[in-house]
């Protein structure tokens, strides 16, 4: 059995990532399971609908499809490779023992039909979902030889780690990264006025968009360039909290963000939208000051592992949209020093249990049929 595995990024993109930052979950998969890594081509993306399943990732299914053997085992690291690759192994009529593949955010309504077709090619597989919301939403779609396996998404903990010495004294200090589905309309107008600094750190190595807000107050700094990996822990280093405002989107927009600022010991304010539920345990804070603990007692790491269940709260909610609940949330955050340990330090000790890249890899080791931990074929790497 051979296991190959396309992945979305570029081999120069991954060696520039990984040099001074965490460990990428793909390779270090590959390095569990002896599997080979085929990396997208060097020709920039296309743009919308097309450009994403035409595009470069189009040549890398191809040729991967062309290459697989009954009895291999192939991975996808999103469904805009998995969709490519799954459309190329119909026409090139092979059948591997297996496909994994992640979904992002499958629901979207041009995805869904693109699925129930794929997944009646003749492949078998999975597909591994991060979000609750997701999976209600794709599991009626999916072929009768496949299943949705939900997985706690990772960070990299031994990377991602709480500073020596607590945030500086002075005016404290407000982050927000990212800029996927990134509400910073929201996030401004909370925060103006407010006796602290605010930075944007909007710049992503992910997103294909750029989150902004029409006008900044003076307290708020917009970055618009991505900041190296090292360079952004120490601002969660610094940081009183992180806040992730985001619109009310069906899949787990934030989560990244979420798990390293959670990794780091730092406490988070997150929207409670319908895709976000399966990592902050907290309160929702509503606009009037009130802390509503049942509103958000379906959401917490449980909700992927049951035995997660005793797990403490890591952070606050608000609702989509609500300018004085953030505002709300972000005083109650900032101002008291004990709760900020409190959440901060629950949400290291979550993240490390539940959410690290150890077990998310041996999750879909699991899920590939290999065996992690033992000694490795050796793992090579191509690109289409």
């Amino acid at each position: 059995m051979s296991i190959r595995l396309a992945v979305s990024a570029t081999g120069a993109e991954t060696a520039r990532l990984t040099a001074n930052g965490p460990r990428r979950d793909f390779l270090e998969l590959a390095a569990a399971t002896g599997g080979t890594v085929r990396y997208r081509g060097e020709a920039p993306r296309r743009k919308g609908v097309l450009g994403k399943l035409l595009g470069p990732h189009l040549r890398q299914a191809w040729a991967l499809a062309g290459e697989t053997q009954r009895g291999d085992v192939l991975f996808a690291d999103g469904e805009h490779v998995g969709l490519p690759l799954l459309v190329a192994l119909g026409l090139r009529r092979r059948r591997p023992a297996r496909v994994v593949m992640i979904g992002h955010l499958v629901s979207r309504r041009w995805k869904l039909p693109l699925l129930a077709f794929a997944t009646r090619l003749g492949s078998a597989g999975t597909v591994v979902l991060h979000s609750v919301e997701q999976e209600r939403r794709l599991r009626r779609w999916l072929g009768g030889a496949w299943r949705i396996a939900l997985v706690a998404y990772q960070a990299d903990t031994a990377f991602w780690t709480p500073g020596e010495a607590p945030p500086a004294e002075g005016q404290p200090l407000i982050l927000a990264v990212g800029s996927e589905n990134r509400d910073y309309e929201t996030l401004v107008r909370a925060v103006e006025g407010m006796d602290a600094r605010v930075l944007i750190a909007a710049g992503s190595h992910w997103a294909r968009g750029l989150a902004t807000a029409a006008a900044l107050p003076a307290n708020v700094e917009h970055l618009s360039q991505p900041l190296d990996f090292a360079g952004l822990r120490e601002v969660y280093r610094r940081a009183a909290c992180v806040v992730v405002p985001l619109h009310d989107v069906a899949n787990q927009s934030g989560v990244t963000v979420i798990l390293e600022a959670m990794a780091c010991g730092v406490p988070v304010v997150v929207t409670a939208t319908r895709g976000q539920r399966e990592v902050t345990r907290g309160p929702l804070v509503r606009a009037a000051g009130a802390w509503d603990a049942a509103a958000t007692a379906d959401r917490g790491p449980e909700v992927l592992m049951a035995e997660a269940a005793d797990c403490s709260e890591s952070g606050l909610y608000v609702l989509p949209g609500d300018v004085r609940g953030l505002r709300r949330a972000l005083e109650a955050v900032v101002g008291d020093a004990d709760l900020r340990e409190r959440l901060g330090a629950e949400g290291r000790r979550t993240v490390a249990r539940w959410f690290t890249t150890e077990r998310y890899v041996e999750r879909l080791a699991d899920l590939l049929g290999a065996a992690p931990g033992e000694p490795s074929a050796g793992t090579h790497s191509e690109a289409a």
